[in-house]
């Protein structure tokens, strides 16, 4: 069953400028749904390519930022690390210091003196001295 409808000339054209503004209308939700201003080449070539590459290269620098985050905290590890150390060498400096100020602290040095060995790289060491 064919039926045909016969619109005027401004009933169709207010159809056709309705048709327009929806498509209109799903563009901008699409873009407010992604973000992007141009989401396909067929939307704009030029800027869709310039956008794909700019994507690419912020992805670059992401990954080199956290390479580089990673690097900053390995430093500040490192550096905890011989703080340490410092503070302990430090600790120990004060230890000595302390038993040389003591009275029972003995200076004397000792001397290594082989005896005589029937093996050679058997050789037996005694000490003498203090």
């Amino acid at each position: 069953m064919a039926s045909n409808i016969t619109l005027s000339a401004g009933v169709r054209q207010n159809l056709l400028s309705l048709q327009g503004t929806a498509d209109l209308m799903s563009t901008t939700q699409n873009r407010l749904a992604t973000g992007k201003k141009v989401n396909s080449a067929l939307d704009n070539p030029t800027n869709f390519f310039t956008s794909q590459s700019l994507q690419s290269r912020a992805g670059d620098m992401s990954s080199l930022l956290d390479s580089m985050s990673n690097g900053i905290k390995t430093l500040e590890a490192a550096d905890n690390g011989l703080s340490s150390i410092t503070k302990t060498l430090e600790s120990m400096q004060s230890t000595l210091r302390q038993a040389r100020q003591d009275k029972t602290f003995q200076t004397a040095s000792y001397a290594a003196i082989p005896s005589t060995a029937t093996i050679a790289g058997t050789e037996e060491l005694s000490f003498s001295g203090g």
